[in-house]
């Protein structure tokens, strides 16, 4: 089936190389998306295993931090980020290197240890303010930016997660 003009230039070979070259490129593109997604999946199994440590240590507001976990380290499948040296929530030292644990226990004690020094004195002067307002506070979210990414992870922890 020839379109158009095509059959009366002589064209046809070209337009449906053209036509076919789009069709793969498309199914590549669906394809690639597909694999992608599938990359993507959270692994509640291990969200709920991390959010129960989380909780397990006292720490406040652990749907955020939780949110947060999820933040720094990609769903916890991040490679090339700080979760290699156990750093949930994308801890810094000078240099800005990543802080190194030994273990995932240890730096969420040390979350609850660095939320317990900054928390009351935050809430005392902002007792109306929210958890978002409080990492914003203490320079941990440097802006609107990082808590724009962290609403949806909250929704999703709260919606998935036994709390």
């Amino acid at each position: 089936m020839y379109i158009g003009r095509a059959r009366q230039t002589g064209r046809e070979p070209i337009f449906y190389k053209y036509l076919s070259m789009k069709k793969l490129l498309l199914a590549i593109l669906l394809i690639s998306a597909a694999f992608q997604g599938s990359s993507q999946k959270i692994d509640k199994a291990k969200m709920q295993a991390m959010y129960d440590s989380i909780k397990a240590a006292g720490i406040r507001h652990p749907e955020f931090v939780m949110a947060q976990c999820m933040q720094e380290t990609g769903n916890l499948k991040c490679k090339q980020c700080c979760l290699r040296y156990h750093n949930l929530f994308g801890f810094y030292i000078k240099g800005n290197k990543c802080k190194k644990f030994e273990s995932d226990a240890a730096c969420i004690a040390y979350y609850k240890s660095w939320q317990d020094k900054r928390y009351d004195k935050w809430r005392a002067k902002h007792p109306k303010a929210d958890y978002y307002h409080f990492l914003k506070h203490v320079k941990y979210a440097t802006g609107d930016k990082y808590t724009n990414e962290l609403k949806p992870k909250v929704a999703w922890v709260k919606k998935y997660l036994k709390l």
